[in-house]
């Protein structure tokens, strides 16, 4: 059985297009809510980490982009983890 360890994010930089100004810090709070509890097996520290584009459709709401935007950060953490993705 293996160790899970607790996932630290220090910075989390969201860039979203334009006309997304205003709910940039709503959207980001609730991408942190949604990664609260993630862990992984064993240590992993990385100084970065990429993730792919998310695109997004008129009129999500800021809950349904967060959980997008999680998914990804959740997938390629889940990747590194596992040794498929190298830092930066």
């Amino acid at each position: 059985m293996s160790e899970r360890s607790r996932v630290d994010i220090d910075r989390l930089n969201l860039r979203l297009p334009a006309g997304y100004e205003a709910r940039a810090e709503a959207i980001a709070r609730r991408v942190g809510r949604e990664l609260a509890g993630l862990s992984v097996a064993g240590d992993l520290h990385l100084a970065s980490l990429e993730v792919p584009r998310v695109r997004l459709a008129g009129g999500e709401t800021d809950a349904v982009i967060a959980r997008r935007i999680a998914r990804a950060v959740r997938g390629r953490i889940t990747e590194a983890a596992d040794g498929g993705v190298h830092e930066r």
